[in-house]
């Protein structure tokens, strides 16, 4: 077995590789089929599509249609309306790419005055602008198709916008105020709204002058259970013949700190090195390889994290404290504004996460490992 296939990389995972966070997934379902309209904010590569992903199959298994719109992948207007009366079609007609030829057909065919389509199963007759007009009348469109579609065939509909905070780049500043003001005449549809940047998603819902002011309920994402993890890794590993004592599988558990996608890279990367020597036994010391293994791949990936921060900036300074565990706010050093406004750069990153009682922590313990190798120790690196 691929070890690629055993511990899944680089994305979302199959529903068999979601592991434990059982309450919260079933909050998160019990919600939106409530109707709640809800936001899931955190740093890129924790989990997050993995889960709403796996929300969404639940939801489909209980009646729900369900769509998924990627904002990071989508570049304009017309490309926007499109993913989403592709994702309306594909609960009906059960086949991705649906619309793709009939749009190909219709932007070669249609006139100025555009063309009326009947979609399918779907029942309801859409008219697309011809290529004299701008993309603002099919994503009006777009907009209001969810709720017709629910209410065409009686079902609820959930809707997960993913990079949600990449809205004004696709359709401009005024686009928060578009969707809203379609989105809150929507009685059928629930809304799930993701977002990497956790400092603008809480500025869209939270800021009273914001159209999105109040419309969402912000949600933590808990952490994954050190046991659930223990679980599930020892489950894989027994499934590709290796045994795994307990005490070397926490080992990984600590050293990632249960970072999802660490976790599962380190992982990978061990049964790799098992792989490579013959080895049937998990070991501290495979642990120890698979975990610098891991740790090489992802230095280039830490040196633009660190670059982006600037090699002279305060941010760079305050950072360096965390790491080492030292007091951030030194007058002697730096006004406090200067410091906070440090802080909100981390954060703003997904660098750094606030605690309880005014305490940061790293997002990826493996990075703070690696700032201390690199500014402490920097022959290790």
């Amino acid at each position: 077995m691929r070890g690629s296939t055993l511990f899944p990389l680089g994305g979302p995972v199959p529903e068999e590789d979601v592991v434990d966070r059982e309450d919260f997934l079933n909050s998160l379902t019990t919600r939106l089929l409530e109707g709640q309209n809800i936001i899931l904010a955190g740093p890129r590569r924790i989990g997050k599509t993995s889960l709403v992903l796996e929300v969404l199959r639940r939801l489909k298994r209980a009646g729900c249609y369900t769509l998924f719109v990627d904002l990071f992948r989508i570049s304009t207007k017309r490309e926007l309306a499109e993913a989403i009366i592709n994702a309306c079609l594909e609960n009906t007609m059960g086949t991705k790419g649906a619309l793709e030829k009939a749009l190909h057909y219709i932007k070669g065919t249609s006139g100025p005055a555009g063309l009326n389509l009947k979609l399918g199963s779907f029942g309801v007759d859409i008219r697309f602008p011809g290529k004299a007009q701008d993309a603002d009348a099919l994503l009006d469109r777009a907009f209001d198709l969810p709720e017709r579609l629910a209410e065409k065939h009686k079902r609820q509909v959930v809707v997960a916008f993913d990079e949600f905070q990449e809205a004004p780049r696709v359709g401009g500043e005024d686009i928060f105020k578009k969707m809203r003001s379609y989105f809150q005449m929507h009685r059928n549809v629930s809304y799930l709204f993701l977002g990497s940047k956790e400092d603008l998603m809480k500025a869209i819902f939270s800021g009273s002058k914001q159209a999105f002011y109040r419309f969402a309920l912000a949600l933590p994402i808990p952490p994954i259970p050190k046991g659930s993890w223990v679980e599930y890794i020892a489950k894989k590993f027994h499934s590709a013949g290796v045994k795994a004592d307990e005490g070397s599988i926490e080992e990984i558990v600590r050293l990632t700190g249960g970072h999802p996608q660490d976790t599962m890279l380190v992982c990978s990367e061990t049964y790799h090195f098992l792989l490579e020597a013959s080895e049937k036994t998990l070991t501290l010391e495979a642990v120890r390889i698979g975990y610098e293994r891991a740790f090489g791949m992802l230095a280039p990936l830490y040196d633009r994290m660190l670059d982006e921060i600037g090699v002279n900036s305060r941010s760079l300074k305050v950072l360096k404290k965390l790491a080492k565990g030292e007091k951030i706010y030194n007058t002697k050093e730096a006004h406090p504004n200067e410091v906070r406004r440090a802080l909100g750069v981390l954060v703003s990153k997904g660098i750094i996460q606030k605690g309880g009682r005014g305490k940061y922590e790293f997002s990826e313990p493996m990075f703070k490992e690696y700032v201390l190798r690199e500014f402490l120790f920097p022959h290790h690196v």
